[in-house]
Parts: C-alpha cells; sequence; structure tokens
C-alpha cells in the first residue's frame, strides 16, 4: 500500500494554531511513530501533506519535510503548504517548486466560513495555473458545499491536475445526499481531477462507525472517478480521531475485498505511483 496523505507535525518547531482546539492530536507525531503502525499494515511509501501550518512556519516545514525526505526511504513525496492567491505567491514558488520531492501543493479552504465560494478569487486562478505551468499538482481541501466553486477553479486551470482529499469531506452519519453525489459526478467529469479515498473516519464524527457506513460513499467515489483515478490515503494522525490506522485500512480493504485485484491494486498503489511520480 501506499499512503497518499501522511502528517508529520512537532508543535514545539512549528506553530499551527488549529490544534489548540484537538488536544488529543497536540504533540509531536513523528516519522518513527508512524513507521511502526505503518509496517503492521502493509504500508511501504508515504506521501507527506502539508499540515496547515501558521503562515510563519510555511518554510520551516518546507525544510523539515525536505530533511525528513533526504534520510528516509518511507516517506517519497511532499505536497507543500503555500498561500497561492496572496502577494508574492510566484517568487515564493520559485524557490520551492525546484526542491527535491515536491510534486505539489496544498491550502485548506474547508476551514473557511462564510461564503463557500469565498477562496476562488482571479489571482488565487493565476497561481494555480502556474503550478500547471511547472508541473505541480494541488490538492483541493474542500467541504461538500464548496463543491461547486472547487468545480469552477478547476474549469479554470485546465492544466493544472488535481486531487480532491477526502472525497470533498462528505458527512457520513447523513448519508450520501444528492448535492454531494452531483458534486462528485461533476467534478470527477473533469479528467485533471482525481479522487482520494482518505479522511472518511474523521468525518463519521466519532469512533461508533463500521464499513457499511463507508460503503454509499465509496461505491459513489469509485463510480464516479473510476479505478484509475482513485487513490488511498491514510490522513496519520488526525485518522487516530475516528479510531486508528489499522482500523482504517481494515475498512478500506473490506470495502475493495469484492473488486477485481487490477481494481484494488490501483487504487492502494498503482495509481499512486503514477500520480505522485514515484520510481
Amino acid at each position: 500500500m501506499i499512503d497518499t496523505h501522511l502528517h508529520l507535525w512537532d508543535p514545539d518547531t512549528i506553530s499551527r494554531s488549529w490544534l489548540a482546539g484537538v488536544p488529543e492530536l497536540d504533540r509531536a507525531m513523528d516519522l518513527e511513530a508512524y513507521r511502526v503502525v505503518a509496517a503492521a499494515c502493509g504500508i511501504e511509501a508515504a506521501i507527506h501533506v502539508e499540515t496547515d501550518v501558521d503562515d510563519t512556519g510555511l518554510d520551516l516545514e518546507v525544510d523539515e519535510v525536505t530533511a525528513v525526505m533526504g534520510r528516509s526511504t518511507l516517506v517519497r513525496a511532499a505536497v507543500v503548504g503555500g498561500r497561492p492567491g496572496h502577494p508574492g505567491f510566484e517568487a515564493w514558488l520559485d524557490g520551492v517548486g525546484h526542491l527535491p520531492g515536491v510534486i505539489g501543493l496544498r491550502r485548506v479552504f474547508h476551514g473557511l466560513g462564510g461564503d463557500p465560494g469565498a477562496f476562488l478569487t482571479p489571482r488565487l486562478i493565476d497561481d494555480l495555473r502556474l503550478l500547471g505551468d511547472r508541473g505541480l499538482l494541488f490538492e483541493l481541501c474542500v467541504r461538500p458545499d464548496q463543491l461547486e466553486s472547487a468545480i469552477r477553479l478547476v474549469d479554470a486551470c485546465p492544466a493544472t491536475d488535481f486531487v480532491l482529499d477526502h472525497l470533498g469531506r462528505p458527512e457520513i452519519a447523513t448519508g450520501v445526499t444528492a448535492s454531494w453525489s452531483d458534486g462528485m459526478t461533476r467534478i470527477a467529469d473533469r479528467e485533471n481531477v482525481v479522487g482520494k479515498l482518505s479522511g472518511l473516519i474523521e468525518c463519521a464524527a466519532g469512533h461508533d462507525w463500521t464499513v457499511e457506513n463507508f460503503r454509499p460513499f465509496f461505491e459513489v467515489a469509485l463510480d464516479r472517478f473510476g479505478p484509475d483515478r482513485l487513490v488511498w490515503g491514510s490522513n496519520w494522525p488526525v485518522c487516530e480521531l475516528g479510531g486508528s490506522l489499522g482500523r482504517w485500512v481494515a475498512a478500506t480493504r473490506s470495502l475493495l475485498e469484492h473488486h477485481a485485484e487490477p481494481v484494488r491494486t490501483a487504487v492502494f498503489e498503482g495509481n499512486a505511483r503514477r500520480i505522485y511520480r514515484l520510481h
């Protein structure tokens, strides 16, 4: 298995204001701790994804993750944090876009309140077009009510590749809604978008879930994106809020067990190798 959504952090070195509201995670989450649980689950490689650091920590996190990749064969690539849509982004990208292992960028949008389209600005569009020009992907981290704006963003950047984190963060307890399903259909119609099967146990809002709670969401995602545009991720250590890495791996293996072996291989490994350019 290849984990396309790993987070590592140490609150003592880089500030992440959001951790103050999640005391269970407000401690060091390092590579060695992950290595132990990942090995038990059969994970052989991982992609580090930025951790929504405060603005002052952006460059520090890039330095930390590039150092991790330099000394570890487990973490094979990184999706770094940045501030597209803000002044100075192009100059900042000049400094990080060429770093070994950096294959893309993410900026979390789901935490923005108010208008679900507030993040969609002409400057953001221009900056994400730059990513496509430079062969870098962008990971979309949005809520279901932001899917419409995400679709508009993708349409405005046809030469940029996108990954939809956590399948758009649906509310698992509510069940599949027409608006989420429609949003998934429409965004999956864009061939430069890949869906990421991750984050669902956190979206279940607690430990009291079964595999069957996730099955309708997974089947929609597999149907819409197809087996060649769906990747798997753990969202470790955030997944610990809804259970554990081992429990999430077992759940997703169960979701895929009745599908053909080529489908399982594609979702758990093959697509990640292609999309994140692992060799």
